[in-house]
């Protein structure tokens, strides 16, 4: 797949910016909200323990169940900023890595930063799960107002892929059968989470 195009800038308060992770395993996502600071959903599993002393964010950090606050030095953790794009072309979005852009359309900055300033302070977005609630996902609802996990899609359709391939070699249909009922379960998963954060 296509990578995001090359166009660095600063980001401005309301983008959501991501980086990679693991060397390139998966990409973490958060919400920069001004003043040096980003809003994301880090989840338990990441919490290996207090957050070593930041100069940075100094009095500015925030912690409220999975969601924090913290300094973009933190977020970043020496990776390189990449800002997410919103409003993508389908034929641009369908040839760019999964995770880096939405064909959806942004909200305005203001509205962005309340969403995640409420969700941080609320802590109203559920528990973290890699498939159904991720910090993709809280980004893009932040954005948008619907949670959506490119970067899953992507690896799903990987999978799925592979295992056509493999059940094409095979002479069966049985590796699409299965892809299909694993992207149909994560699509239900997510539909449960949506209902559960507006209740």
């Amino acid at each position: 797949m296509g990578q995001p195009p090359s166009k660095p800038r600063f980001p401005q308060p309301g983008d959501h910016i991501y980086c990679e992770r693991k060397g390139g395993l998966y990409d973490h996502h958060g919400i920069y909200v001004g003043d040096d600071m980003v809003i994301h959903l880090e989840g338990k599993a990441k919490k290996l323990g207090p957050l070593p002393a930041c100069h940075k964010c100094g009095d500015k950090r925030v912690e409220n169940g999975e969601i924090a606050k913290v300094c973009i030095d933190c977020f970043l953790d020496g990776e390189t900023l990449q800002i997410y794009d919103y409003g993508v072309l389908f034929r641009e979005f369908s040839n760019r890595k999964r995770g880096t852009c939405c064909p959806r359309h942004s909200k305005p900055p203001h509205e962005v930063i309340s969403a995640a300033t409420d969700l941080l302070e609320r802590t109203g977005f559920g528990a973290y799960d890699m498939f159904a609630n991720n910090c993709e996902d809280f980004a893009v609802y932040c954005k948008t107002g619907s949670a959506e996990s490119y970067q899953i899609v992507g690896h799903i359709e990987q999978a799925s892929l592979a295992a056509a391939v493999a059940a094409g070699a095979a002479g069966g249909p049985a590796g699409i059968i299965v892809c299909a009922a694993v992207v149909a379960a994560n699509a239900i998963s997510k539909e449960i989470t949506g209902a559960k954060r507006h209740n």
